[in-house]
Order: structure tokens, then sequence, then C-alpha cells
């Protein structure tokens, strides 16, 4: 009698979560890459016609999107990817237990919870494993801005605890401005930390049990609103290129955190000696998610490998081949002119994303206005 077959191991499954359907596309298409099968909880239809997820459910408010989502991963063993911030702090807040919440979130265990979407918890967490941060103060009270400025020295950066985006983040330089601050009444408690001169650097990327396995380094060169705002052009540096030196401190970095999934990471590289300086852990993927597989780089099988055999990034990195460094912008940030003129070399990205949400981007409000009226009642 003929033997069966061996049955093939089920697929891996992934869980993503959130409002934006750029970022999550992106997302589902890098793990699609590397081997999982895509259900999402989220409230745009688009994303479940764009073929990248198998199943969409609605998003409903916490705690039932939260139910939701242990359920799923109770059902499944997959990984669950919240994509927004707020979703983050939900997770955080939520009335369950430590283990339960960390089924949710890129982290190790409970034990990490305090840096979870908040700046101060973060800055206390790095100070506590010496990894290069910036100095910093904690302001419980608008009237302690002041003296906590002082004591640091000018100049200076204030960050409201849980914002994002370059939102509630204001450059401080002088006392007067320090009394500015305290008047404006900002959500409590404030982090107060010193300035750096120096480049704004994202390390962003997928972390197994504290390790890196696979991460990006680019430098922000164009910004939208402040030095402070959401990026519109990155300078992507090969790994093969870097100094181990950045290597050992990322892994620091995510050791000292507990990191265990998708991280949006941020630092600074000084000015006055090149030493990174951690400022940003977001538990989350950014937009630029998969960007690097334009230039040859595409976390995929990075993350499908560590899914099957446990690796991690090791020293030194594989050099891929193309240039050392390749500027990048992203569309969804740039006007029509722009993308219409080939800004920043822009076309080259286009087919990474959907090119009907370029066209709508470019269209801006004519064209949601000519699709509201193609879609009046009557029309066939």
């Amino acid at each position: 009698m003929p033997s069966c077959p061996p049955s093939s191991p089920s697929p891996p499954t992934a869980l993503l979560i959130g409002h934006s359907r750029h970022q999550m596309r992106s997302v589902a298409r890098l793990l699609s890459r590397a081997g999982f099968l895509c259900d999402a909880i989220t409230n745009d239809p688009r994303l479940a016609r764009a073929g990248v997820v198998q199943r969409a459910v609605p998003f409903e408010p916490a705690p039932r999107w939260i139910e939701a989502a242990l359920q799923w991963q109770s059902r499944t063993g997959g990984l669950v990817v919240p994509c927004d911030d707020d979703l983050i702090r939900q997770v955080r807040d939520a009335t369950i237990d430590g283990a339960a919440k960390c089924r949710l979130l890129p982290i190790t265990g409970p034990e990490h919870l305090g840096h979870v979407g908040s700046k101060v918890g973060l800055a206390r967490a790095l100070e506590k494993a010496g990894v290069a941060a910036p100095r910093f103060a904690v302001v419980e009270s608008a009237d302690a801005l002041v003296a906590a400025c002082e004591g640091l020295g000018y100049p200076l950066v204030v960050k409201v605890d849980e914002s994002g985006g370059g939102e509630g983040v204001f450059a401080c330089g002088s006392r007067a401005e320090a009394e500015a601050l305290a008047a404006r009444s900002l959500r409590l408690p404030l982090l107060v930390q010193e300035f750096i001169d120096g480049d704004l650097i994202d390390l962003s990327g997928f972390f197994r049990g504290g390790r890196p396995v696979h991460f990006v380094y680019n430098r922000y060169m164009t910004t939208v609103g402040s030095r402070f705002g959401v990026s519109i052009l990155r300078r992507y540096t090969q790994l093969s290129a870097l100094d181990r030196q950045v290597f050992d401190d990322l892994v620091h970095f995510s050791q000292a955190l507990g990191l265990d999934g998708f991280v949006n990471i941020s630092s600074l590289r000084r000015s006055v000696d090149g030493r990174l300086l951690f400022i940003e852990a977001d538990l989350r993927p950014n937009v630029w998610v998969e960007a690097s597989r334009i230039f040859g780089d595409d976390p995929a099988p990075a993350i499908r490998s560590a899914l099957e055999t446990g690796s991690v990034l090791a020293w030194p990195p594989p050099r891929e081949s193309g240039p050392p460094t390749v500027d990048l912008p992203y569309p969804f940030r740039m006007g029509a002119f722009e993308l219409l003129t080939n800004h920043h070399g822009v076309w080259r990205t286009f087919g990474e994303h959907d090119p009907v949400d370029l066209v709508r981007h470019a269209g801006g409000p004519m064209w949601r206005s000519l699709q509201g009226l193609w879609r009046r009642p009557g029309r066939g």
C-alpha cells in the first residue's frame, strides 16, 4: 500500500491592525513575500480589494478590537502587527494581564511594558540599560519645566510624553522660551532632552528575541514642516558600508528594550564625534517598511529565515549589488507637480505602490470630487 506523502506545514499567518492603507499594504506585501498569509482588522475596504490580505474584518473601538485580536492569535498562533501608535497605547492600557498584552506587542515580556508608547518610559529604560541617549529630565508639572531646562542647559528639546510625527516636540533655546512653553499648559508629563546637533538616523527593522533580523540605515534628508516632522526624502546606506559600532549599538538597544517584531527606531548621529544617540522606538512598522527592496535589500528573506530557523542578523552583513547609498522619496508626502516632474527620482518608487492610490493622491480634492460625482445614485 503506497505511503501518503508528508503534509506540508501550514504557512505562517499575520494579523495587521490599523487605519493607514498605504502603510498596511506595504507591511502585507512584505510579509507575503516572507511566506505569511495576512488578515486585517481595518475599516478601509480597499485593503482587502487590493488582494494583499486574505480576510479583513471591520475595526471596532477598544476593547473589542483587542479581544478580536487575542482570539485570532489564540486560534492561529500568528504574528499580530498593530500599525498605529494609538493602538499600541490602547493595548498597553487595556485591563488584561501583561502576558496577553505581549501577544499583541513586539516585545518579549511584561518587564518591557514601561517603555511602550512613552517617551519618558523609553528614556528611563535606555538610561537603566546604559544605552547611549541624550541627557534628560522628566517634568511632572508646568511649574517645574523652567527649573528642569535651567538644570540641563540650553539648547533643549521639550517633548510631550505621548505624541508622534513631530507633534508635541518643541525646540527650546533660552529661559524665555522655556517660560513660554510652561505657560502653554502642555499635556504632562514632559520629557526635556539636551539638543543634539547632528543627523536624524532611522534604524527601523524587524527583531526576534531582542536581536535584529533585518534593519535599515537611512538619514532624513527632507522633512515636512520642521526638523521634527515626518520625512519626505531619505538617504539609505548599505549595511556593509557601516561601522561595526552601529550594529553593536543596535543590538544593545534592542536587547535592552526586548524588541520582538516590527519597530520604528530613530537616533541622532552627533556631529562632534559621530556617536549614535537613540531617541525613539515606536513599536510598529513605518511607511518605509519595504523601501529598501527598491535597491535590492528586501527584508522578506531575512524574516522568512528567522521564522524557519530562528536566525538573526550577524556581522558582517552581506553586501548588496548597487551603489553604497541611494536617495528614496515617499510619494504620498509629495505634491502633484513634484510627482509629475519626477522630483527626487520619485518615479522609481511607483512600482511599490497601488497606481490608483497614486492617482488619487496626485489628483487631490479634484479627484475625490470627480469620484463623488461618479458614485452619485442613479449612475450605472
